[in-house]
């Protein structure tokens, strides 16, 4: 007998995705939507393809709703979803195939595509961006931490980087807009989650700020430092005044920190 999927999707006004979401994952024996008081049309349009719709009061982030439809959930193997995500039909093959042979894994890191404004940006997203979003009924839950991956009692298992085998994280038909909004939030949401963690939230906050301008600066360095490269890299032309600016502005917010109010 071949293993059961609940895939479990949590919602908040994402009427112009869940139908493309739910439509993605319409081969799992169960579809759960966790919908966090949707003022738009959203639980009207999943109640066609879900199988249960849940509501739920609105909370600064998803993973305790997450957790919510995992215990609800009655499958086998647990598929996590975000509304603005589509499961590829390869990708559902591929995990059927991969929870055949799990042996004893618990969980599947799955490779994850970023697309925006129509276009596939793997080196954006950081390719194959690996998610843990498929595991076993019973063997893990959310922490409460905004954007974590779930605890899993067991070994995990990495699902090899194949074309279109992947989450395709993708917001078609969402403007600039769309996204500086949802990014102003999400930045709200983590800049209260690190002033709780103190200067440690923040020395993480420079070095992944460091950690882009170094790949963007090794960019530079394999055109050659040229100053007729594209427009991508033209603006690295003065690379040196680019790290001192970053790094004088991340000292100056730890010396504010120590400073007596």
């Amino acid at each position: 007998m071949s293993a059961t999927f609940s895939a479990v999707v949590v919602v908040r006004n994402a009427e112009a995705l869940i139908q493309r979401c739910l439509e993605s994952v319409a081969w799992c024996d169960e579809r759960i939507v966790i919908d966090m008081d949707s003022t738009d049309r959203t639980r009207e349009r999943a109640t066609a393809l879900a199988t249960k719709i849940v509501p739920q009061a609105w909370i600064p982030h998803m993973e305790w709703a997450r957790n919510r439809g995992i215990e609800l959930a009655t499958g086998d193997w647990i598929l996590v979803v975000d509304a603005d995500e589509v499961i590829t039909a390869k990708l559902g093959e591929r995990l059927r195939e991969q929870v055949a042979t799990a042996g004893g894994a618990a969980g599947i890191w799955i490779p994850r595509m970023s697309c925006w404004f129509g276009h596939r940006l793997p080196d954006i997203g950081g390719y194959p961006d690996h998610q843990l979003r498929c595991f076993r009924r019973g063997a893990g839950l959310y922490p409460d931490r905004l954007h974590s991956h779930p605890e899993i009692d067991g070994p995990t298992l990495f699902m090899p980087a194949e074309e279109d085998a992947w989450i395709l994280h993708e917001r078609d038909g969402q403007t600039i807009g769309d996204l500086v909004r949802k990014w102003d939030e999400y930045a709200d949401k983590e800049a209260r989650a690190q002033r709780r963690a103190g200067v440690a939230g923040l020395v993480l906050s420079v070095l992944f700020a460091f950690y882009r301008f170094e790949v963007e600066a090794n960019v530079w360095e394999a055109a050659g430092y040229r100053r007729d490269a594209d427009a991508t890299v033209r603006r690295l032309r003065s690379l040196p005044r680019m790290a001192a600016a970053l790094t004088g502005h991340g000292l100056g917010r730890l010396w504010a920190r120590r400073s007596p109010r």
